[in-house]
């Protein structure tokens, strides 16, 4: 449902918050607003069909076995991705340009970098007898945590150009557990390795689509919210056997027609055929820095859950023998929303948590939304890294393309020269690959890679500064021979250089 239908307007039916101590059961009853009814329902199921689900394609795991070989078609451990080209938001014919890209290992002065800087310089030619203004998207690879350190500076003949940051969504898949054999398996992230993980992203242009459209809209779908502030309990006392006071909520439910988000917990059981989910989380202590500054959540789709008691135990365990503690309970407050506005609540301190502070709000947003949505308990296609529901473990922040959108007026017959300047962190395998891997650095470019741009030449310029020793490259370098600059063939997709240090 889109943010111009109707909204959940009318509070109503409001009831004090209420302290509720051990094992006193939560009344269904007791809430703190009740919300008008939406235009129009959206139920769970068609949620769970992936009515959101469907907005970013899950993609497939990856081929091949990394830290193998080096070249074109090797894989890394460690890969920050190649240097893509310049494209248009939309596609000009009047547009015509020469490409150069300089690598720079100035950087390598300093003892322990694979950072280099890359210079990539195009000359845009109007071909036309109109001016031309046109949008430019550079793209570059990074985690959002890295934006800082892995953002291009644009200049437009010698200007600062004015962009906004678009993200694309993650860039990867998921994989089994420990590198294991289970094809299904989905516990772990399994970030691109190689530069054709770039290629299948990019290719037919839907990422790009994707990036550059409205992002989810989750504002009309209901949720019913537990708000837990101000948890208390006795304090740590290992003598008295109180090693860590935990606060567990426990609660009945039907897991074909309810979905149940977190935030703050950090324990869970599961028992679908019993009915019943547990969720806990440690009680903070006086001393504490976040000591009654943190309030927990559970947010609830589809049918509301039944039967709510919260109980305190002494040492954490989610085992049925568990230790009681007494004297432990939290405020609760029950009330309806939607998830959009739930969420808004919930994200301004997870991403304080996640380090991810200096990126604007609603980049972050729409990243953890796309991540959630195509992934997590709400997807058609959950994975199991995220089946626990919390929300802290949806990683809005892993590595994607970005692109830094700009626009520039070319007059009749005109040229603008566009400079992208950024520094490049190498690509390698951790030293358990083998000798051979030990020491290498891998940098790639790409030509032509999810671009609309018609380029009459690309050169590439090689800045050594006596650092390297070139072990493995298709570019046609020759340090021996003094060729640091080449011509490049817009047919080959992708060149690449791996390099170690020099001796002293």
């Amino acid at each position: 449902m889109s943010k111009e239908s109707q909204r959940l307007l009318e509070a109503m039916s409001a009831l004090s918050d209420g302290t509720i101590d051990c094992g006193e059961p939560v009344p269904r009853g007791r809430r703190t607003a009740k919300w008008g009814a939406l235009a129009a329902c959206l139920c769970l199921a068609a949620l769970g069909a992936g009515v959101m689900a469907g907005i970013i394609p899950l993609l497939g795991g990856r081929d091949g076995q990394q830290g193998g070989g080096g070249g074109q078609e090797a894989t890394f451990m460690a890969y920050a991705g190649p240097v893509l080209p310049l494209t248009l938001k939309e596609e000009n014919p009047a547009i015509a340009a020469e490409r150069d890209v300089t690598l720079d290992f100035a950087p390598w002065a300093q003892r322990g970098t694979s950072d280099i800087l890359v210079t990539d310089t195009y000359t845009l030619t109007n071909t036309s007898q109109e001016d031309q203004t046109v949008t430019l998207l550079y793209p570059f690879v990074s985690g959002l945590q890295d934006l800082e350190e892995n953002r291009p500076a644009l200049t437009a003949d010698g200007a600062e150009l004015e962009t906004t940051l678009r993200l694309g969504a993650y860039a990867g898949g998921f994989e089994d557990a420990w590198g294991g054999d289970n094809p299904e398996g989905s516990l772990n992230l399994d970030a691109p390795d190689n530069w054709t993980d770039y290629q299948a992203l990019l290719a037919d242009g839907s990422y790009l689509e994707t990036a550059l459209g409205p992002g989810p809209d989750v504002s009309g779908v209901p949720v019913i919210v537990y708000k837990l502030t101000k948890p208390y309990s006795p304090s740590s006392d290992p003598e008295a056997g109180i090693t860590n006071p935990t606060l567990r909520v426990t609660f009945d439910l039907d897991y074909n027609r309810t979905t149940v988000l977190t935030y703050g917990f950090h324990g869970a059981s599961y028992d679908r055929d019993g009915g019943t989910m547990v969720q806990d989380f440690t009680i903070p202590q006086p001393e504490w820095p976040d000591y009654g500054a943190k309030d927990y959540y559970l947010l609830v789709l589809g049918e509301d859950v039944e039967n709510m008691t919260i109980q305190g135990y002494a040492n954490g365990s989610l085992d049925g023998d568990a230790p009681r503690l007494e004297g432990c309970g939290a405020t609760v407050e029950r009330y309806e929303s939607d998830l959009d506005t739930a969420l808004r609540q919930i994200l301004p301190r997870l991403q304080q948590e996640m380090r991810l502070e200096n990126l604007d709000f609603e980049l972050y947003y729409r990243a953890f939304l796309e991540q959630l949505l195509s992934y997590g308990v709400l997807s058609d296609h959950p994975v199991e890294r995220y089946d626990a529901g919390w929300l802290e473990n949806i990683e809005a922040g892993a590595v994607r393309v970005c692109w830094l959108e700009g626009e520039i007026t070319l007059p009749a017959g005109g040229t603008v020269n566009l400079t992208a300047a950024m520094t490049k962190e190498g690509s390698y395998n951790f030293t358990c690959a083998g000798v051979e891997e030990q020491g290498m650095y891998h940098y790639d470019l790409a030509t032509r890679l999810g671009s609309n741009l018609t380029c009459t030449s690309q050169t590439a310029s090689l800045e050594d500064r006596g650092y390297i020793e070139i072990v493995r490259q298709n570019f046609g370098f020759d340090l021996e021979a003094g060729i640091t600059a080449v011509t490049l063939d817009g047919a080959q997709a992708c060149y690449y250089l791996e390099v170690r240090r020099t001796e002293g």
